[in-house]
């Protein structure tokens, strides 16, 4: 006879009761392999249900209720030895979780399909770490998480388009608003300036080549010696004299040879 599969551990932190206790729900319902051992609802009591029930997944709220202290219950713990996914209802941290090697992250009112993804993803990484050990996820992000997991969440009238970073050529500013420029052919206008898109991308291989374009350094084909560079989609776009130099260093560290 097949051995009965062990339980995923799992905590909730969350400030919110309502959303700790239909995330909960859902679980039992649709994820019968994660048992719920504990729940919290902000850093403090989330630290000390992590620690007594030291769990393999959390499912983590960012604000709660003030922004970023999902994030920081997580740089207060020198061994994250758990895997986290963020359940929340803000888009704009997805960038950010990737640094936390998240497994995932959920916008609420949870899907239950993405729900069940994400618990599936994790219930093969353990099948995969069973001969190594739980992998550290403090300092050391891993390879195959950020393959999965680049992603940017780009806010429209009718919800949130989840777009692989992969998939963008460059942001191009519109006064106040952002234009996103898909390898599809595509073109999002996004409600937010260019200067928070290169906050949030300049750590993931984008650079900000003019006041007015943010470019996906993978989709360079070629740098003109005039002062332009030409994009995998045929487009060329001006670089600036005052981020040139900036530009032409930031290709030798990602190994481009000038």
């Amino acid at each position: 006879m097949p051995s009965t599969p062990i339980p995923i551990r799992a905590v909730i932190i969350d400030d919110e009761e309502g959303s700790r206790h239909t995330l909960k729900n859902l679980l039992s319902e649709y994820c019968p392999n994660v048992a719920v051992l504990g729940m919290a609802d902000g850093p403090a009591t989330g630290w000390k249900v992590i620690n007594e029930y030291q769990p393999e997944l959390v499912f983590l709220d960012i604000r709660m209720p003030a922004a970023d202290e999902g994030f920081q219950l997580l740089e207060s713990i020198d061994n994250i030895n758990f895997a986290v996914i963020f359940a929340t209802s803000f888009d704009e941290y997805a960038i950010r979780a990737i640094k936390f090697s998240a497994l995932d992250y959920l916008l609420k009112p949870i899907n239950i399909l993405e729900l069940q993804r994400a618990v599936n993803r994790y219930q093969k990484r353990r099948g995969e770490n069973d001969q190594q050990g739980i992998r550290n996820l403090s300092n050391t992000p891993s390879t195959e998480t950020e393959k999965e997991f680049q992603k940017i969440g780009l806010p429209s009238l009718d919800g949130v388009s989840f777009i692989d970073l992969a998939n963008i050529l460059r942001c191009e500013a519109d006064g106040n608003c952002t234009i996103f420029h898909l390898t599809t052919g595509k073109k999002l206008l996004v409600t937010k300036t260019l200067k928070y898109y290169d906050g949030l991308l300049s750590d993931s291989n984008f650079y900000r080549i003019h006041g007015s374009h943010l470019i996906n350094l993978s989709h360079i084909v070629k740098y003109r010696k005039e002062g332009t560079v030409e994009m995998s989609d045929g487009n060329e776009v001006y670089v600036s004299a005052r981020k040139k130099k900036g530009f032409l260093e930031k290709l030798q560290q990602v190994n481009f040879r000038i």
